[in-house]
């Protein structure tokens, strides 16, 4: 099937503006504990990433100084389970044919794929078997109260107060944009009106997701360590036959590799874009589910 294309533009520069489309798009997938690497991997490996305990704070000692405080470190493991690619294929004559920007198309398909892909197997993760923990709300009728209760709800469970976020359905993420107790406080509004974006509201940033899993259907809060995520670059075939790129978002330090091959038989130019990522559950009781 022939593409509808613009002339060929460089791979990378591709891979690099699919990185920052997918982060921007997605922007709750760097939320959790993130364990992103540009070392390169094999499908299966194992990445062990921690979970640490809150800390407290004490007084000078006279005597004894600045006396260390215990801390608890926690293991978690996470195998790297998904190896994902969004690959596309454009032949000789596609190449020269248009000027549609290739760029923009290719890297908005390509992080759209790619991060779906992620944030899905992420949320997979929110059962109720995992996360226990839940707030009663009608569909569509999230408040600014309801944000709170999710905040008091983390709260009671002695969760940090800090790097708290959640993920809500698109009618709850609406019914907040209508709660004028968000959208008329002029010291909460700022450009919520202008952008649809909500950002912080009672110190959990809000994000909306269209394809929330059943377990989720109408939203979630979390703080951090509820939910993890690693990633790291495949391995690169041996005597690949084409060119391999990777390139790295400097924000999340998310990498993704890119690689291009031509097959003369079929006079056509390949391209992959590729993650290899896994997820995994951190702390069950710092996950609240909105039912």
């Amino acid at each position: 099937m022939a593409n509808t294309l613009g002339s060929v533009s460089n791979g990378k520069a591709i891979a690099q503006r699919a990185l920052t489309i997918l982060v921007d798009r997605f922007p709750f997938l760097t939320q959790g504990v993130t364990d992103f690497s540009d070392v390169p991997a094999r499908k299966g490996d194992v990445i062990t990433t921690h979970l640490v305990s809150v800390g407290t704070a004490s007084a000078y000692d006279t005597t004894n100084g600045y006396v260390a405080n215990d801390r608890t470190q926690t293991d978690k493991t996470i195998s790297l389970s998904n190896l994902i690619h969004s690959t596309i294929s454009i032949r000789d004559d596609e190449k020269a044919s248009s000027q549609i920007n290739l760029i923009e198309r290719f890297a908005a398909s390509a992080a759209y794929a790619v991060g779906k892909s992620m944030v899905d197997s992420v949320l997979a993760n929110i059962t109720s078997g995992n996360f226990t923990s839940t707030l009663t709300v009608a569909a569509g009728a999230l408040t600014y109260r309801g944000v709170t209760s999710l905040g008091y709800t983390l709260d009671n469970s002695k969760v940090p107060s800090v790097n708290r976020f959640a993920v809500v359905s698109p009618d709850n993420y609406a019914s907040l944009l209508n709660d004028s107790s968000i959208v008329a406080n002029a010291q909460l509004n700022a450009d919520k009106i202008g952008t649809g974006r909500i950002g912080l509201v009672n110190n959990i940033n809000v994000f909306n997701y269209t394809a929330l899993p059943s377990a989720v259907s109408k939203g979630f809060a979390a703080q951090q360590e509820a939910l993890l995520v690693a990633a790291r670059l495949p391995e690169v075939p041996e005597n690949f036959p084409g060119l391999v790129e990777n390139v790295t978002e400097p924000e999340s330090g998310l990498s993704m590799q890119m690689r291009e091959w031509f097959n003369p038989n079929l006079g056509q130019t390949f391209r992959s874009y590729i993650i290899l990522f896994g997820t995994g559950v951190g702390s069950g009781s710092s996950l609240v589910r909105l039912v």
